[in-house]
């Protein structure tokens, strides 16, 4: 599935990814390939993205995740990568 992380004011990451996990205003969503589509309200907290060979982690700030047919979208006001 191609992801997208997009702050206010850039593309913070883009690529393929396995899935992805976040924090939404009801609860804990994951996300992977064939998911339906949706839309989601994120709280200020991490999103973990996982990849072929590892995961990367962002703390996105004032969020949303749009999730199309083969993409999955995560907008932000700030996102900064974590260590």
């Amino acid at each position: 599935m191609e992801c997208k992380i997009l702050s206010s004011e850039r593309e913070v990451f883009s690529g393929d990814v396995k899935g992805l996990f976040a924090r939404g205003v009801e609860g804990w969503v994951g996300i992977l390939s064939g998911h339906a589509p949706a839309a989601f309200a994120l709280v200020d907290a991490p999103v973990r993205v996982v990849l072929e060979d590892g995961q990367r982690t962002f703390h996105v700030r004032n969020g949303l995740i749009d999730v199309r047919r083969k993409v999955a979208v995560v907008l932000g006001d700030e996102v900064v990568e974590v260590a």
